[in-house]
C-alpha cells in the first residue's frame, strides 16, 4: 500500500536514500571519527570555537552528499555497472550446458550424434566464447557477437 501521508512519503524516500548509500555513510563514520579528532584537536590548541561549525559542515556536506549520490544517478550506474561485471556467464557449468546443448540441438536437426571432429568443433567454438566471457563482461570493449559465418 501507498503512503498518503506526505510527511511519510518524505521520510521513506530520505531512509531510502541512506540506505542506498548505506556503504557510504560507514566511510562517513570514519569521517566522523577523524572529525572527532580533529574537533579534539582544535579545543587543544585554543581553536575550539571552530568546532561546531566544523561539525555542522561535515554534517550538511553528508546530506547534500546523500542527495547528489542517489538523485544525480552515481547510485543507480553503479548498481548497473555492478551487475554486468558481475554478471559472468562463463562459469564450468555454463561451458557444459553449452556444449551439452550445442551436442543435442546438432543431433536433432541433423538426426544423428556428431561425430568426433563435429563435436571438436563445438567444443572449439564454445571454448572461444568461454574465454572472452570467464572474466566477466569487459564494460569498455565488450566482446564482438556474430551468429554464424
Amino acid at each position: 500500500m501507498t503512503a498518503t501521508r506526505w510527511w511519510v512519503r518524505i521520510a521513506a524516500r530520505w531512509l531510502a536514500r541512506i540506505d542506498g548509500v548505506s556503504g557510504q555513510i560507514r566511510l562517513a563514520m570514519l569521517v566522523m571519527t577523524g572529525l572527532s579528532t580533529a574537533t579534539l584537536t582544535l579545543r587543544q590548541y585554543g581553536y575550539g570555537e571552530y568546532a561546531w561549525p566544523l561539525i555542522g559542515l561535515t554534517a550538511v556536506g553528508l546530506l547534500v552528499f546523500t542527495f547528489l549520490y542517489t538523485e544525480g544517478g552515481v547510485w543507480n550506474q553503479m548498481a548497473r555497472d555492478r551487475a554486468d561485471l558481475s554478471g559472468n556467464y562463463a562459469t564450468p557449468a555454463a561451458k557444459i550446458n553449452t556444449e551439452m546443448s550445442a551436442v543435442a540441438l546438432f543431433a536433432a536437426l541433423e538426426g544423428r550424434p556428431p561425430d568426433a571432429e563435429e563435436r571438436e568443433a563445438m567444443e572449439d567454438a564454445v571454448d572461444e566464447r568461454w574465454e572472452q566471457y570467464r572474466d566477466g563482461v569487459d564494460l569498455d570493449d565488450p566482446p564482438e557477437v556474430t551468429v554464424g559465418d
